[in-house]
């Protein structure tokens, strides 16, 4: 059977771990075709040209994700210190019933989120400001938590991984107390591909 967890992950790790040694353009999981002669026929030899193309430009390049999440006490805090009206509903619902202050904590809820939303916005700019100028391309990509600080993939060449890292891990040693950040890759280069996909061609 097609698409089980354990087959996403294997197909996933495949193309990594190939991306970390040569030039690879990843297809979508579960992509299909009928036979053997189909994958000639149908997907590589119609796309020859721009798999090349593609193949060429990824020449010496891998994608890495710099990942960061909030420390939620941390961030939280700083929402309440700038805002004043999340600060004062915060004393209204301290101590009271949940019932009795329902609409006031959704308000808190509101005000809290948006003051994330605004220091993910912030610090994703800071961060990609610094990287961009180290990197081929850049995909600023959606949180996948309410308290991710940035999720921002790279394209970067080889040469200047070790630049890049460095670059990084100030951030990490910066934001410790605020962010926990990770880097990862070299990954296949799934923000960065735009060639077809099988029965796009």
């Amino acid at each position: 059977p097609l698409g089980r967890p354990d087959d996403l992950f294997a197909h996933q790790r495949l193309l990594d771990e190939a991306a970390a040694e040569v030039p690879v353009l990843p297809l979508r999981f579960g992509a299909v075709v009928t036979d053997d002669e189909a994958v000639v026929g149908e997907l590589l030899a119609p796309n020859h040209d721009a798999f090349r193309d593609a193949l060429d430009d990824l020449e010496g390049r891998t994608e890495y994700i710099v990942k960061g999440r909030y420390v939620e006490p941390v961030v939280i805090g700083e929402v309440l210190e700038e805002s004043a009206e999340a600060a004062r509903l915060l004393d209204e619902v301290r101590g009271k019933p949940e019932e009795a202050t329902w609409d006031t904590r959704i308000r808190l809820g509101e005000l809290i989120g948006e003051g994330v939303a605004a220091r993910r916005d912030a610090d994703t700019d800071e961060i990609v400001r610094a990287l961009a100028p180290l990197s081929v391309a850049v995909v600023v990509r959606e949180p996948t938590h309410e308290q991710d600080a940035v999720h921002v993939a790279f394209l970067v060449e080889t040469d200047r991984l070790a630049e890049f890292e460095r670059v990084v891990e100030e951030f990490g040693d910066r934001w410790a107390d605020r962010v926990t950040v990770r880097l990862l890759g070299p990954l296949a280069p799934y923000d960065f591909v735009t060639t077809p996909q099988p029965g796009e061609g």
